[in-house]
């Protein structure tokens, strides 16, 4: 029986530039994916908070990171949760919770919204992926 000799070359740079590129696709997706169901879950303020989301949170994953943030004065009590006393200057958190008035308002919104949605995050970060490693 005669042998039969291959020889396979693969480009390894190129394979991990089209990997590291896909992935950025993928997690810009799904990062625009979760900055939309954490904000069902923004307790409303005026709007205010809702939108500082829009306005802060990164609009592409850059460094293997993409980052929500809300960025209002009380963000960071809403986000805990705790009703603050006291004033601006000299205020202190808890331990009363506070009572939303929204039904689908919570407090750790993002974080609610990665047990409530997080299986449906990786099916859009794959499919993202997937269209961008087929192109």
């Amino acid at each position: 029986m005669p042998k039969i000799r291959t020889r396979v070359t693969f480009n390894r740079q190129g394979a991990v530039a089209l990997i590291k590129a896909a992935s950025a696709v993928g997690l810009t997706a799904v990062g625009t994916q979760a900055l939309q169901d954490a904000s069902r879950h923004v307790p409303e303020d005026q709007g205010t908070l809702k939108s500082s989301g829009l306005s802060n949170s990164d609009m592409e994953a850059v460094g293997n990171k993409f980052n929500l943030k809300w960025s209002t004065p009380y963000a960071r009590y809403l986000w805990n949760g705790d009703v603050m006393y006291g004033n601006p200057t000299n205020r202190t958190y808890g331990p009363k919770k506070i009572t939303f008035t929204s039904a689908l308002a919570r407090e750790e919104w993002a974080k609610y919204a990665r047990e409530v949605y997080g299986e449906e995050w990786k099916k859009v970060y794959q499919a993202a992926m997937k269209r961008r490693m087929t192109r």
